[in-house]
């Protein structure tokens, strides 16, 4: 259930995504940010490292292709728009995932605010820049990075393809 709210959100604003800079999303735990996975946006990588340079303080410098279905980008890649993924050390997230023991005092506060800072440094660099961070990829062009990445395997292992095929999930043209 945990990819529902944002597929909700990419389906009932496709009509907006146009307007939309990037999905930037921090979805696992509170582990140090080691940089961005662009989910095979390879031609977004030397903008990256330019949103990175500020966040190099921090250790936030990588920047990876790591495709996958496991976090809320992936309904806003199905709409051909950026995604940044933050790529975080697992810290104590794996063993405590959806789990009963997955409390507030399993926090590390210090990489909480790090986080803090290194999502709302992102977010600002992409909104005040002179020029666009990447073009919304049209549906061929998405096609293609779903191929490439191999994500087209696990939509078929996971049922999401033929919504895919079909156009009732994703960018529509």
């Amino acid at each position: 259930e945990g990819l529902l709210g944002s597929e909700a959100y990419a389906s009932q604003h496709a009509g907006e995504m146009d307007k939309m800079l990037a999905a930037v999303i921090f979805d696992s735990g509170t582990g140090r940010v080691t940089g961005f996975t662009l989910s095979g946006r390879t031609d977004l990588a030397s903008a990256t490292r330019e949103l990175l340079h500020p966040l190099a303080y921090l250790g936030a410098t990588e920047v990876t292709q790591d495709a996958d279905m496991g976090t809320d980008n992936f309904d806003f890649l199905l709409q051909g728009v950026p995604t940044l993924v933050a790529n975080q050390e697992v810290a104590n997230y794996t063993e405590n995932y959806h789990a009963a023991s997955d409390t507030y005092d399993k926090v590390d506060l210090a990489n909480l605010r790090n986080q803090v800072v290194e999502a709302a440094a992102t977010t600002f660099a992409l909104a005040d820049s002179a020029q666009r961070y990447g073009t919304r990829q049209s549906r061929p062009q998405i096609q293609q990075l779903l191929l490439e990445t191999h994500l087209d395997r696990t939509m078929k292992l996971n049922g999401t393809w033929a919504d895919w095929e079909s156009g009732k999930r994703g960018r529509a043209r």
